[in-house]
Parts: C-alpha cells; sequence; structure tokens
C-alpha cells in the first residue's frame, strides 16, 4: 500500500496575508440601462464599481478624489461631451478608456492612442479593455 501525500491546502491566503484589491472602475454613462449592464458586466469580471457618474458635472466633481483606479466614459452625455473630464483625466495620469456607438471617429485627435470601446460590446471586450488599463488579470 502505497503511502497518501497531502493534498495542497487551496485556501491559502496569499504570502504575508495580503489580498490585493480589485481595480475600481467609474462609470461614467448618461443611459441608466447601459450604465446598469455595464455594472452588471464590471461586476461579474470581478472588478469593483466605484460609482457611476450619469452627468459631466458628477464626474468632474470626483476627479479629486482618490475613489476610482480606472474609468469607463461615454462620449455624449446629456448634450455635452465627457472631453473635459478625459482630459482631466489625461493631465492626472488616471487610466481611461471610451465607450461609444461612435467608435474611433467620435475621438478628437488629443486622446488618440486611448482605448475606444464600440457599442455594444461584451464581456470578453471589456475585460481585455479594463485588463490593459488596469493590469489586473
Amino acid at each position: 500500500m502505497r503511502p497518501v501525500s497531502p493534498q495542497p491546502a487551496l485556501d491559502c491566503p496569499p504570502a504575508g496575508g495580503l489580498q490585493l484589491a480589485a481595480p475600481r472602475v467609474l462609470v461614467v454613462e448618461d443611459e441608466m440601462t447601459i450604465a446598469m449592464l455595464i455594472e452588471d458586466m464590471v461586476m461579474e469580471l470581478e472588478y469593483e464599481i466605484a460609482a457611476v457618474a450619469p452627468r459631466l458635472e458628477d464626474a468632474m466633481h470626483l476627479l479629486d478624489s482618490d475613489s476610482f483606479d480606472v474609468a469607463m466614459l461615454d462620449v455624449h452625455l446629456n448634450g455635452k461631451t465627457v472631453f473635459p473630464f478625459a482630459a482631466a483625466l489625461k493631465a492626472r495620469d488616471i487610466p481611461f478608456l471610451f465607450a461609444t456607438a461612435y467608435g474611433l471617429r467620435g475621438i478628437p485627435p488629443e486622446f488618440a492612442g486611448q482605448i475606444v470601446l464600440q457599442k455594444p460590446f461584451g464581456p470578453v471586450e471589456l475585460r481585455r479593455a479594463l485588463t490593459v488599463l488596469s493590469g489586473h488579470a
């Protein structure tokens, strides 16, 4: 009879007992049904929702907070564009992406190189984009 070797524990915490926090995502989206769909996808991908900002002014109020790590920006918010907020994020080196039905053609040249998710998008595209933004696999 062979001795049974013990199975490694699968529920051990990482060395040092530290847990890595999931990146916090700010969703800037004025269509509440779309915002809710994005929230569901983000949480299924094991990211955290920091907040949903339906208006440009709401997003601007969050600029100096440390409540989010990355941001998803709808381009058009109740008749305004999100570009002033995007410029402020860029100046602060906060990673962000655009989520828009207009695709790349709706993004000004100063934001060339930013990730653009074409609406509608699914969890695969969202996971890829958030992974690039946050470095969280």
